[in-house]
């Protein structure tokens, strides 16, 4: 399970590039009319909220991954814990 979530979250990062670097190259087309301006806007803002919906999901499937390898290993913590008993 968390091998096929690594790869959906891989893919997913590689979309997100993706539409990362569309947004730049929309930025720096000009524009000459007031409605240019508007469709590249709103085209601006489609790939932002694109790009936004991406990261939170990239972000709860790397917390799930996570849980799972957690969760396989035992429920045991693999970190030292420091003695503070002096």
């Amino acid at each position: 399970m968390a091998r096929d979530l690594g790869e959906e979250i891989k893919g997913l990062k590689e979309e997100l590039e993706g539409i990362q670097k569309d947004r730049d190259v929309l930025r720096l087309q000009p524009c000459r009319s007031d409605a240019e301006i508007r469709a590249k806007d709103a085209k601006y803002d489609e790939l932002g909220r694109r790009a936004a919906t991406l990261r939170k999901t990239i972000q709860d499937l790397t917390r799930k991954r996570q849980l799972s390898i957690f969760g396989s290993a035992g429920g045991r913590c693999q970190t030292p814990v420091a003695d503070t008993s002096e």
